[in-house]
């Protein structure tokens, strides 16, 4: 029973996490096999960081809930499609800093400013 919740838990990543596994329009088994392989990697660190334990690991969850921009039912502290939405952002927001200078970036924020006033 414990290893089909576990099962369970993957697909539903899979499917409703940002995965859209339904939506997928990969042509070949190759490329398929590809994403699966990157999506469960992605998967497997979530899981670690929902397991571990310390602070540090607990302030990595609240950051990674921030970044996901979801809201967590009363006495829920993290879900794992959360941490996994949040976990991409911030590795988006890791690419982004290796290819922006804190200038360029400044500049984009202001652009952005005009557009938003």
């Amino acid at each position: 029973m414990y290893l089909q919740w576990g099962i369970e838990c993957f697909f539903k990543l899979l499917k409703k996490a940002g995965h859209d596994l339904e939506s997928w329009q990969q042509e070949t088994g190759l490329a398929i096999a590809k994403r699966l392989l990157v999506i469960s990697m992605a998967c497997v660190v979530v899981w670690e960081i929902a397991a571990a334990k310390g602070e540090e690991a607990e302030a990595l969850r609240t950051f990674l809930i921030k970044l996901s921009g979801r809201q967590m039912k009363w006495g829920k502290s993290f879900t794992n499609p959360a941490l996994l939405a949040g976990l991409w952002v911030f590795l988006s927001m890791q690419e982004v800093l290796e290819c922006y200078s804190s200038e360029e970036l400044a500049a984009l924020q202001e652009t952005a400013q005009s557009f938003l006033l």
